[in-house]
């Protein structure tokens, strides 16, 4: 278990405590249960932040669900208590990822009874400030497109220091590699992500959208059973984010060794408009949200 978990533990543990111990202080005007409500959906956040991506450069993921958390906890969520504000939250998360607009998606507690009805009802494509990690010796350019989404390496692809043919290469992708692209550029190259940084750019015909992260030696043998030098390279080839010391040094990749920094970015990002009805005790409260898409691929409550 890592800080952060352990940190949304005590946290949703104290909130708890709170509840319970402040239950008649009804003469303290910030214990009152909507702001209850609301650090224990942060801590919600925080544990449900930690679930996208993996690795220490997935703080920023752990501070926005915090921030998500919060929003939820002290409007829609002030009578849910903390296990299903963390369940609620969870649920929203995969309603922004993959919901489509005007599909309701029921939830029910496991425990209390409690029932939310969430409907997405609208998407755009905004152009905001997001903050984005990229190493010391990766360039940072003036705006993209964000994706967030696995992609995969078609074939070999050098990895460079700024999104140009002529700069400076600092690592590489053999066929079949999978990892996370951060963004897209305006002159078609594609940021590539470990655990949340930016570690270069490839070049897009170079890579392509993966739907599934595979085996890369079974998404080749798959597409092409006869191309054995391709598949051998294939063998070899693993995701950006599981890369261990040794190999994430031989490809260029070691976070470790590197300076991290960390800037706000002109980017396309996705915002979704979310309604919800949540019926808990007999009485219904119904909400509308709005969510933008960060850089690291959590969801910010705007």
């Amino acid at each position: 278990m890592n800080l952060f978990k352990k940190t949304g533990h005590l946290v949703l543990g104290a909130c708890i405590a709170s509840a319970a111990g402040c239950a008649n202080m009804s003469q303290n005007e910030w214990l009152n249960q909507e702001n209850i409500g609301a650090v224990a959906g942060a801590a919600a956040g925080i544990l449900i932040g930690s679930q996208v991506g993996s690795g220490s450069g997935r703080t920023a993921a752990m501070l926005v669900g915090a921030l998500a958390g919060g929003m939820l906890g002290k409007t829609i969520g002030a009578k849910l208590d903390d296990r299903d504000r963390q369940a609620l939250a969870a649920q929203t998360q995969q309603v922004l990822e993959s919901g489509k607009d005007g599909q309701v998606t029921n939830w029910t507690s496991a425990h209390s009874g409690a029932t939310a009805q969430i409907t997405p009802v609208s998407t755009k494509t905004e152009s905001r400030q997001v903050a984005v990690k990229r190493t010391a010796q990766v360039q940072a350019v003036p705006n993209m497109k964000l994706l967030n989404s696995p992609y995969r390496a078609i074939k070999s692809a050098n990895v460079r220091n700024a999104p140009d043919q002529g700069a400076e290469k600092v690592g590489g992708l053999a066929a079949g590699s999978t990892f996370t692209a951060i963004g897209r550029t305006d002159n078609d190259w594609i940021m590539v992500g470990r655990r949340g940084v930016s570690v270069g750019y490839v070049y897009a015909p170079l890579v392509e959208l993966a739907t599934e992260r595979k085996a890369p030696a079974q998404a080749v043998a798959a597409s092409n059973k006869t191309a054995a030098p391709v598949a051998q390279a294939a063998a070899e080839a693993t995701d950006l984010d599981a890369l261990d010391v040794v190999a994430a040094k031989e490809q260029g990749f070691d976070l470790d060794s590197m300076n991290v920094v960390e800037e706000k970015v002109a980017a396309q990002t996705t915002c979704r408009t979310v309604n919800y009805n949540v019926t808990t005790k007999g009485s219904s409260e119904q909400q509308a949200i709005q969510a933008c898409q960060a850089a690291d691929g959590a969801w910010e409550l705007i």
